[in-house]
């Protein structure tokens, strides 16, 4: 096994976007309806298992964001991690057309305004618990209301591209 090439951190983002491809995560899309609009937010940078009591989760958004500017203040947001087949689907909501986001998209609105894309891995209701500065981004721990789990696998995000699970090895967990 070859040893890996370790250099001193640098100022150059794409060293560093290069560098953080290389950890695998779950694609996620925080979602909502406010006032009959629909807006969507995709990051990979999505955390479980913060906290068990509250139920916490964390997602790291860029404040250049807009989207962020119209979701943060809702009483509800939809968590959906992407499952296997729905990568076309990711750049879809992620794009910059913001009015053709949704167009054709199979969606579940709850009472609360909060939205969830059909055939994801998982989904969430969650309420901002609480935001934090993070750099160029906003830390935002986010408290679990509701859950639900799919029969999808989740699709994975490493190396710049969309890949699926491999089972090599199990673990139950109880």
């Amino acid at each position: 096994m070859s040893q890996p090439k370790v250099v001193e951190f640098q100022d150059d983002t794409m060293l560093v976007r290069k560098t953080f491809a290389q950890f695998p995560s779950g694609v996620s899309v925080l979602a909502i309806d406010k006032d009959g609009d629909k807006h969507a937010l995709v990051a990979s940078s999505f955390m479980v298992g913060v906290s068990l009591e509250p139920c916490l989760v964390a997602v790291a958004v860029q404040k250049s964001s807009e989207t962020w500017d119209e979701i943060k203040d809702a009483a509800s947001i939809g968590v959906s991690i992407f499952g296997k087949g729905q990568g076309d689907l990711t750049r879809k909501l992620a794009g910059k057309d913001r009015a053709a986001r949704f167009a054709d998209v199979a969606v579940d609105v709850d009472h609360s305004g909060a939205v969830f894309i059909e055939g994801a891995a998982l989904w969430l209701e969650t309420k901002i618990h609480s935001v934090s500065e993070a750099g160029d981004h906003w830390m935002a721990l986010l408290e679990v209301t509701r859950m639900g789990v799919g029969e999808n696998e989740p699709l994975i995000w490493h190396g710049a591209k969309f890949r699926e699970l491999v089972a090599e090895d199990s673990i139950d967990v109880q």
